[in-house]
């Protein structure tokens, strides 16, 4: 039988092997892995970890592979291991940035979880470290892509802003000045030409004289702003439309327009369907009269 000596000498050779094993595979994974006490303090990194914070195995126990984690990071990260520690989390997860010893920089997703006894007690903290500064870098150039492209949104949509303002004032300046030579037309038409042909019609014998007075006539009929609007709002009206249309709109029936321009009632009824098809008031509920006392008060 194997003496004490023996049997103690056998197990701390089994652990010694156990421990040996364990190495290899912790310093061959990928991941940075640590292990904290209880108390939170680091007492085990591997070699990846080691490698990745350009730390020593002693240089990263305790506390000292705080001195890695960005200043600008660290407070944020101190205050939310200890909010986790406090309330028991059963995975804890941040994200940081790291500065080495050589001044490399970048970012690890650290992920932490309590370790207990068979008994319930709290032994310590696994937690591993993975490199996602490529994914950073990725998000940071999206995120830089987002911007310059929202940018050229608000460019272009300014533009188009200053642009839309611009083409309203050309748009009204240009009905401005259609309205001021419309003006200046009709102007010139009633002192100038109406009278002259007043004078020709007097002074002319036979036909001319009833053709100066139908163009005198012409004339007035499209320098009143009655019958302008008229003509504007529908081009396709002849001028008996035009006759009918502006008794319709002093009141006259149609027997009494039929009297004063000395036709029948049907074809006063037969120009007034038309101005009202011509006009788009096909629907019996549109007043014609109504409509067209607004042309004259426009």
């Amino acid at each position: 039988m194997p003496t004490p000596e023996a049997r103690l000498q056998a197990l701390e050779s089994e652990l010694a092997s156990l421990r040996a094993r364990m190495r290899v595979l912790v310093d061959g994974s990928p991941l940075g892995i640590f292990f904290d006490d209880a108390q939170d303090k680091c007492v085990f990194v591997n070699t990846t970890f080691c490698e990745m914070m350009e730390l020593s195995e002693a240089e990263a126990l305790g506390d000292g592979w705080a001195r890695t984690v960005h200043a600008e990071d660290l407070p944020g990260l101190l205050r939310e291991r200890a909010r986790a520690v406090s309330e028991g989390t059963a995975l804890f997860r941040a994200e940081y940035r790291y500065v080495c010893p050589s001044g490399r920089m970048g970012w690890v997703e650290e992920q932490t979880r309590p370790v207990h006894g068979p008994d319930g007690e709290l032994l310590g903290y696994v937690g591993t470290l993975a490199e996602i500064t490529a994914r950073k870098n990725e998000e940071a150039l999206l995120a830089r892509h987002s911007e310059e492209l929202e940018e050229r949104v608000r460019e272009r949509t300014a533009e188009l802003s200053g642009m839309n303002v611009a083409l309203e004032v050309l748009l009204r300046k240009r009905e401005e000045d259609r309205e001021e030579l419309e003006r200046a037309v009709l102007a010139n038409v009633r002192r100038r030409i109406l009278p002259a042909l007043e004078r020709l019609e007097t002074a002319c014998r036979g036909e001319a004289g009833p053709l100066a007075a139908e163009i005198r006539h012409g004339l007035q009929e499209l320098t009143d702003p009655f019958r302008h609007r008229l003509s504007t709002a529908c081009q396709d009206l002849t001028p008996a439309e035009l006759r009918v249309a502006d008794l319709i709109r002093e009141g006259l029936s149609t027997k009494e327009i039929a009297a004063r321009l000395g036709v029948g009632t049907s074809t006063v009824d037969t120009h007034r369907h038309g101005i009202r098809r011509k006009l788009g008031l096909d629907t019996r509920r549109a007043n014609l009269r109504a409509y067209l006392l607004s042309l004259g008060a426009s």
